[in-house]
């Protein structure tokens, strides 16, 4: 489809009101009507004629065009129908003369159609003649009108090799215009603006140099030098890894002066000047220059760390004689350190000390600058205030540091490393230090400061509440939603899909990064998806995989956490893993699912005796159910069951009655007496760990035909056996009833203890041998039944209509376990998550 370019650009002199349209879904008006250009495949022989309107096609073109290698024997003769249903569809328009035949192919007549790609070319190139002349805003004004002429993506769904190429030639002119109009904005002064879009392009363009420098210098005009430093070395890195080489010479210059700071006039950093309005003399100072102001929108968005900065200035507030000391910022990627150090770095200028910021520097740099900042200190100078940034990447350095460097340092320095890593064992260890280290790891923000944080750049405020829950609390994802979420309310772009993706992908990018294999991989999937991830559980969902190997692996990153189950990946890391492998491979995502479900029903749930790992268990569970159903409701997220489980003796039957009667009345006491005395092995007792003192108990009776005396002293038992003679229980089958569920709390909110005896439940349905039928008895409907109806337990009818209770049941004959189980699948797979990312509070 090459030939149209030879003649895009020329004056178009068509007067007819028939327009086609490319720079999207092919389309065709004429005047107020929308012509039907019928199937894809005649809608690309349309558009091949189109790109070569003026010329006759032969046949044979066509033909390669649309199916290249893969053309059916009656290629011919479909090409011919398509020009004859295109011929009809033109003439009932008045255009039965617009494609003319010879024996060998077709041309499109030219004159009688306006062309959307021609005025988008005719526009781009008045833009560059007015860049030409410097006038900036007259060509950024075209270059704008040239891009709203686009729809979506070219001659979108029109299929075809010739389509494919026509595709590729005009998108790569559209990335062309919108880099010269990027250009431009930069020139008209709009960094912040500019660097709010880039991203989203570069991430559907990873290798397009210029693109990159647009964003460094962006980023460097608005005053985030730092970050434009780190986006130059995450390209240096890409450009290495992917086609092995170094960033082109335009890009290296930039770089170079960013590193240099430099301001000269003549350079390329100093945008074209703007009109300047004549202020009428007042006598009043001049204005202060950007970069103050640049400075104080900075300074007005940093929110919280209230006790790192008192920390901090108490340090300030130090005598001399108080000796050295040095302070670690902890905490992993995005977490806010290189923020706090520039905040400290702002607080010690404004106390009067001097300031040794270093960032963005080699290892070998670091420690020239550190030798040649040492030797202008003498004996009567105050000690510096020393911040060093990013020391993960330095760690070569740290015995130098601390058995060398910072020895030499007046007494009254006060240094601060910032870091992912803590201080190490030999630094914590060394008695010369001890008393003089301090350490402090840095939390996720508040709700309420991640609200701010964002607020504080200007978001849409129906976005605020979608980032903040995405972000949880992450300073990094916090900032770079915001910025995405301004540009969709600004300009309209991206999408809404385009963004989280793009948002998501950032966020694995650089909290992550590269991992050592497919393998390490997965086992991040699988501790973002499951509660709590051990060995045992790698080695069932990572199969292939060294689970002892993976394990250690995961535990030393520094986004992993320890709790006492296992290891958890939380925050943002969690919901943006999860995010990227449900679009990037829906399949792997359910087949991982699965085995983090079967192994913690069929394996933890089974094994689950101990009220910590069955409290634990059934966290588990509902973390699992998250997407979907009200089980977080009725699960506790924190905590632990601080009891122990045991048995029943005699002497405990008095105890257990008078709690039951304390807690429900005598209805209830007098079944739990008479139960102790049948079944006294059904109940479940928890004591607590210290004191032994009786928390709570439960009953899980176990009946095959209930007894004239119990269906007489139990009204609950004559109401389940009722509904279990409905149908005839198996020979050898039983069926079991959770006839009483005694713990103060249960009926008010979720505890560790109502998980305890949710897990005991649920152990029994799923896994007690001959279990035809199950019931429980709750006083609480209002509160349970929500999750009996979410569990799939029916309401059973009641005789005793006053009695205080409510009745529910599962017939596990007529849907066993395994169906059950299976019954959420969908939510607890595909269900979107509230709130989503960039969706507006109310829709």
């Amino acid at each position: 489809m090459h030939r149209r370019a030879a003649v895009i650009g020329q004056q178009n002199v068509v007067s007819t009101p028939c327009r086609f349209t490319i720079l999207g879904p092919p389309g065709l008006r004429c005047g107020d009507a929308e012509l039907e250009l019928g199937a894809p495949q005649q809608q690309a022989v349309l558009m091949l004629l189109l790109s070569r309107s003026g010329s006759f096609v032969r046949i044979g073109e066509l033909i390669d065009g649309l199916w290249g290698d893969r053309a059916p024997a009656t290629g011919e003769a479909v090409i011919r129908t398509y020009i004859s249903r295109i011929r009809r569809v033109l003439s009932e328009h008045g255009l039965g003369t617009a494609i003319r035949s010879q024996s060998s192919g077709y041309m499109l007549d030219p004159s009688l159609f306006a062309l959307d790609a021609d005025e988008f070319t005719r526009l781009v190139e008045t833009a560059r003649q007015e860049r030409g002349n410097g006038d900036v805003p007259g060509a950024a004004k075209h270059l704008r009108e040239a891009l709203d002429l686009w729809t979506g993506t070219a001659l979108a769904g029109v299929p075809g090799e010739a389509a494919e190429r026509e595709r590729s030639r005009l998108e790569r002119l559209k990335l062309i215009a919108t880099q010269e109009l990027l250009q431009l904005r930069l020139e008209m002064g709009e960094h912040a603006e500019v660097v709010a879009e880039v991203p989203l392009l570069i991430q559907l363009n990873r290798l397009e140099e210029p693109l990159y420098e647009i964003y460094l210098l962006a980023l460097y005009r608005s005053g985030r030098r730092a970050e434009a430093l780190e986006v130059y070395r995450m390209v240096y890195d890409l450009l290495g890894k992917e086609l092995g080489v170094s960033p082109g010479p335009r890009l290296r210059a930039i770089h170079e002066k960013i590193l240099r700071a430099d301001t000269d006039a003549e350079d390329e950093f100093v945008p074209a000047p703007r009109p300047r309005a004549v202020a009428p003399v007042t006598g009043e100072p001049a204005a202060r220059p950007a970069g103050a102001a640049l400075d104080r929108a900075v300074g007005s968005r940093f929110v919280g760390r209230d006790a790192e900065r008192a920390a901090f200035a108490a340090m300030l507030g130090r005598r001399r004689g108080d000796g050295l000391v040095v302070f670690f910022v902890c905490g992993h990627a995005g977490v806010g350190k290189s923020t706090l150090l520039r905040r400290y770095a702002d607080d010690a200028a404004a106390a009067g000390r001097t300031v040794w910021h270093l960032h963005d520097v080699s290892t070998a740099e670091l420690r020239e600058r550190l030798d040649q900042l040492a030797e202008g200190l003498t004996t009567a100078s105050d000690g510096p205030v020393v911040l060093v940034d990013s020391f993960e990447r330095h760690g070569e350095l740290e015995p130098w540091l601390r058995d060398e460097y910072l020895r030499t340092l007046p007494a009254d320095s006060i240094v601060v490393v910032a870091s992912r890593l803590g201080p190490s064992v030999c630094w914590i260890t060394d008695p010369a230090w001890s008393g003089s280290i301090v350490a402090r790891q840095l939390e996720a923000l508040s709700a309420a400061e991640s609200a701010a944080l964002v607020e504080a750049r200007g978001v849409d405020p129906g976005f605020v509440p979608s980032i903040v829950d995405f972000a949880a609390g992450n300073p990094f994802v916090l900032s770079l939603a915001a910025e995405v979420g301004r540009s969709m309310s600004a300009t309209g772009q991206p999408s809404r899909r385009e963004a989280v993706r793009f948002v998501v992908d950032t966020v694995l990018d650089t909290l992550i990064g590269a991992v050592p294999s497919p393998q390490h991989r997965w086992a991040l999937h699988v501790c973002a998806h499951a509660r709590y991830t051990t060995e045992d559980l790698l080695r069932v969902a990572v199969p292939g995989g060294d689970a002892a190997e993976l394990f250690d692996w995961l535990r030393v990153q520094p986004y992993v956490e320890t709790p006492g189950h296992g290891l958890d990946i939380n925050g943002v890391l969690r919901e943006a893993l999860e995010a990227h492998l449900r679009w990037r491979d829906p399949v792997g995502y359910e087949r991982m699912h699965r085995r983090i479900r079967d192994y913690t029903m069929n394996t933890l749930l089974r094994d689950a005796t101990d009220p910590r790992a069955s409290a634990a268990v059934l966290r588990t569970i509902s973390h699992l159910r998250r997407r979907g159903g009200v089980t977080n409701r009725y699960v506790s997220a924190t905590g632990e069951p601080d009891v122990r489980a045991t048995g029943v003796t005699p002497a405990d039957h008095d105890e257990l009655v008078a709690l039951a009667h304390e807690t429900y009345g005598e209805f209830t006491a007098s079944s739990v007496r008479f139960w102790l005395n049948r079944q006294p092995g059904g109940f479940y007792v928890l004591r607590c760990v210290h004191s032994d003192r009786l928390r709570a108990f439960m009953s899980w009776l176990t009946v095959r035909e209930p007894a004239p005396k119990e269906l007489e002293a139990d009204p609950v038992i004559a109401d389940v056996w009722h509904d279990v003679a409905r149908r005839n229980l198996p020979p050898g089958a039983h069926f079991g009833i959770a006839r009483h569920l005694i713990c103060p709390a249960f009926e008010s909110k979720p505890n560790p203890i109502t998980d305890v005896f949710l897990a005991r439940m649920m152990r029994g349905w799923v896994h007690e041998p001959g279990l035809a039928a199950s019931y429980l008895v709750i006083a609480n409907r209002q509160l349970w039944a929500p999750l009996m109806d979410y569990l799939d337990h029916y309401e059973v009818s009641c005789a005793g209509s006053s009695y205080p209770y409510a009745i529910f049941g599962h017939d596990w004959i007529a849907d066993p376990p395994s169906s059950w189980q299976d019954r959420h699948l969908e939510d607890e797979l595909w269900a979107p998550r509230r709130p989503d990312l960039f969706r507006r509070e109310g829709r």
